[in-house]
């Protein structure tokens, strides 16, 4: 009989402890959780009628202690094809990446965090609105640098953009300004920092975290560019119609749009030894004294509260937060439909990471990490609360299969519409759209997304266009001058003339 991976990973780490570290996981604990955590969370994932991959991986001081996979097809790995080096995107935890990265520079005395911006990026922030000579590096990391742009943040995630220049200059398009020192969360703060550190050094941040972090965590499965995978390896973000059936999968990414807010691709693998460094607080990047405190305590304040999680603060690379009693450190990551959880314990020295990619069951990685911790710190109270957090969860699937969209509603192609095929241009910086016809169905193309368009029964002038990680509402029509136009939420676009 074949073990699961669970069980093997189990028996490779009972015999395989030589950091001579206590584990928090112990024969005991590792028993409880594989005998309670399948059963439930298998329950859910089906009474839900949940579509996506499920992968979870806890890990203590003497690293990967316990995986788990789950899809449509089972929980085993020769069943569903998902295993500890199945490569997913993490999203926002891209931003404890870069943030350790600037630490890492700094010990080597290659980096300031307490410069003003302009210091590295005079010639790059050119809105006087910007004080770029009191908004120190440091307040990039932890959102409290006062700014940030849509265009850049649209271009750099999502639709991409020319070069480097028109990336720069989407930047200083309409900046949003707001008082600088209060936490704001946003993308804009880690990429611009991430620039710093390229003008610093004179390397890109894609080698930087791969020299400085990766390489010497023996991350060899991590990557801040999709073309080092295999095409159609990394697990895609799943659509799911009105009816819980798969409309579209797909990643949706593309090198230029993986940024140091928001662009890594690793592994349970991976990512377990990734925790297991911030859990012991590994020498492997530095051994100067307090390299981790500016990113294991807080750096600024925030009152936020995320699903069970009452957050305090932010590090340069966590928020910082509690759940119930515990401080707990958290970077999650999310895109469109994919959800990622990883956070660690500090005083129990315990980990969790989990990703899932069906977008009505975002909630799901915490959840199930939750039920991790419980089973591992407070079995006792594991069942109350994750029957509570349950009852959450149900409610956010519920919401969501809601606003799933239905097939049936996708516009075909007709007479009526030929004249609105074709391209529209808005200036000011955005890409064109495109209306084009896929498979008899009407198609819109903005930048590097591209999806079909659904009717609104509400409103026969506007439509939604579902893009895989964005959808938007836009409307269609003509003006007094015969001119067609798009408006895309507060966007306008202009037919451009054959």
């Amino acid at each position: 009989m074949k073990l699961s991976i669970a069980l093997v990973l189990a028996v490779v780490s009972l015999f395989n402890t030589n950091t001579g570290i206590a584990s928090t996981i112990d024969e005991v604990t590792l028993q409880r959780i594989q005998t309670q955590f399948p059963e439930r969370i298998e329950s859910l994932y089906y009474e839900q009628r949940l579509r996506g991959d499920l992968l979870v991986a806890v890990v203590d001081a003497n690293g990967l202690r316990y995986a788990y996979t789950l899809n449509q097809r089972g929980a085993s790995p020769e069943s569903n094809d998902l295993t500890t080096t199945t490569p997913f995107l993490t999203a926002s935890h891209t931003k404890a990446f870069t943030g350790t990265l600037a630490q890492v520079l700094v010990q080597q005395g290659r980096f300031d965090l307490d410069a003003p911006l302009d210091r590295y990026l005079a010639d790059e922030i050119h809105d006087d609105l910007i004080a770029t000579d009191d908004i120190t590096i440091k307040q990039l990391l932890n959102h409290t640098a006062g700014f940030t742009s849509s265009l850049h943040t649209f271009k750099s995630a999502f639709l991409g953009y020319v070069d480097e220049t028109d990336l720069v200059a989407a930047l200083n398009h309409e900046t949003l300004i707001a008082p600088a020192g209060v936490f704001r969360y946003s993308n804009t703060g880690p990429i611009v920092a991430a620039r710093a550190m390229e003008k610093a050094t004179g390397i890109s941040w894609q080698e930087l975290v791969k020299e400085e972090l990766f390489t010497p965590l023996v991350m060899q499965q991590t990557s801040t560019r999709v073309s080092d995978y295999p095409q159609g390896t990394i697990l895609p973000i799943i659509e799911v119609g009105r009816d819980g059936e798969i409309v579209r999968s797909g990643l949706h990414k593309t090198d230029q749009t993986l940024h140091a807010a928001g662009g890594t691709i690793s592994t349970l693998a991976d990512m377990a030894k990734w925790l297991q460094f911030n859990v012991v607080q590994g020498q492997q990047l530095a051994t100067l004294p307090a390299f981790f405190q500016p990113l294991h305590q807080s750096t600024t304040t925030q009152e936020r509260t995320y699903f069970t999680y009452e957050r305090t603060g932010y590090s340069l690379a966590w928020d910082i937060a509690d759940y119930h009693g515990k401080s707990i450190l958290t970077r999650f990551g999310g895109f469109g439909g994919i959800s990622v959880h990883a956070s660690f314990i500090p005083a129990d020295q315990i980990a969790v990471v989990a990703f899932f990619n069906d977008e009505r069951g975002y909630l799901l990685p915490h959840v199930a990490a939750n039920y991790l911790y419980n089973l591992a710190l407070t079995p006792t109270e594991a069942l109350t609360r994750f029957e509570t957090e349950v009852d959450s969860f149900k409610e956010s699937v519920e919401r969501e299969q809601a606003q799933s969209l239905d097939q049936n509603m996708q516009v075909p192609m007709s007479e009526q519409w030929q004249q609105n095929l074709g391209r529209y241009e808005a200036g000011n910086g955005w890409p064109p759209l495109e209306i084009f016809v896929k498979d008899d169905m009407l198609w819109l193309r903005w930048g590097a997304l591209n999806g079909p368009l659904y009717n609104h029964p509400e409103d026969l002038q506007s439509f939604t266009v579902a893009l895989g990680p964005l959808r938007r509402t836009i409307t269609v029509g003509n003006d007094e001058q015969g001119v067609d136009y798009i408006r895309n939420g507060s966007i306008e676009y202009r037919k451009r003339s054959q």
